[in-house]
């Protein structure tokens, strides 16, 4: 009874979180972006003391290359949305395949426990995903993907914040999370 428990308990967790991901998906569609109705960037400061002229130049000179950044990033989000559907759908088949040998009658004891198992092999996955993405996407970086199985790890990371240490960062915040040994961890630019 206590398994089953678990297991409600857990695929609510995952559904919850999934449904979470969707609407922060939906909400930052790849069209929309981060600017008022004036045209002005949220966030953006000038300086109190500065003369208009140079302000204004100054403005529009971080407004155009914030537009190329945008048209080379629309890339990159697009890439990381795409991805993560990709991993989500996949996870989705397999997470429906093992209930669906949980629940049938016909099925021996044996392969019930064994789909129990990958069940629960799969939901620790998806929850060490999300770990390690959390946990990267903290140490500065604007997204990342986890590909995560029991012996080995991939990380996507955007290629232009690549930088000298990020190699032992990322493969730390793995490390942090998992057993695997650093040989395992691959990273990977996109």
């Amino acid at each position: 009874m206590k398994i089953k428990k678990r297991h409600i308990v857990l695929a609510s967790l995952v559904i919850a979180l999934s449904s979470a991901v969707y609407l922060n998906w939906q909400l930052s569609e790849p069209g929309t972006n981060n600017v008022s109705s004036t045209g002005r960037e949220l966030g953006a400061a000038t300086y109190v003391n500065s003369k208009a002229d140079a302000s204004t130049d100054e403005m529009q000179v971080s407004a155009t290359a914030s537009a190329q950044q945008d048209d080379l990033s629309k890339e990159q989000v697009e890439f990381f949305a795409s991805s993560r559907a990709e991993r989500q759908r996949t996870q989705d088949e397999m997470i429906t395949l093992s209930k669906q040998i949980l629940e049938l009658a016909d099925s021996s004891d044996e392969a019930k426990e064994e789909a129990a198992e990958q069940l629960s092999k799969i939901e620790d996955i998806i929850l060490s995903q999300n770990r390690i993405e959390t946990t990267i996407k903290a140490k500065g970086y604007s997204d990342c993907i986890c590909c995560l199985s029991e012996s080995s790890c991939t990380i996507i990371v955007p290629k232009d914040e690549i930088k000298e240490n990020s190699v032992l960062i990322i493969k730390d915040c793995v490390d942090e999370v998992t057993d695997l040994p650093f040989e395992n961890i691959s990273i990977v630019e996109a």
